[in-house]
């Protein structure tokens, strides 16, 4: 399983994330924010993890990850005996593009050579010829 990964899914007026926390292959569900289950993932296969929803009583609920070799390719919640499919959300929020970081690399470079002129010439100054 891929390390960061995360899938993310909002039921019956809760927040319910799964997510990857390294390289171990460790798993934690948190429901609302707080962690309700924890486990560790072992090569290819099925992972089960068990949880409760909050509530007056709890719901029991039932999260299966599957591992097809290289990483995560889905992850299931049970919730009553209805499943549904989490989609994966990235860990990071992709970061706009900007055109003026595109140009850093330019600007790096005229500064380079503006002052690799400026001590060919002495200082940058222009002195006059006799």
């Amino acid at each position: 399983m891929a390390a960061g990964s995360r899938f993310h899914l909002d039921q019956e007026g809760h927040s319910i994330t799964v997510q990857l926390t390294g390289v171990s292959g460790s798993i934690e569900v948190l429901v609302d924010g707080k962690v309700v289950a924890r486990g560790s993932t072992s090569g290819a296969g099925e992972t089960v993890l068990y949880a409760e929803l909050p509530g007056d009583p709890p719901r029991p609920v039932s999260i299966t990850l599957g591992n097809m070799g290289g990483g995560v390719s889905l992850c299931e919640m049970d919730v009553g005996g209805t499943r549904y499919l989490m989609p994966r959300v990235p860990l990071f929020p992709e970061r706009q593009f900007r055109w003026w970081t595109a140009l850093r690399p330019v600007r790096r470079m005229r500064r380079s050579l503006w002052r690799a002129v400026r001590r060919a010439t002495g200082g940058g100054q222009i002195r006059p010829s006799r």
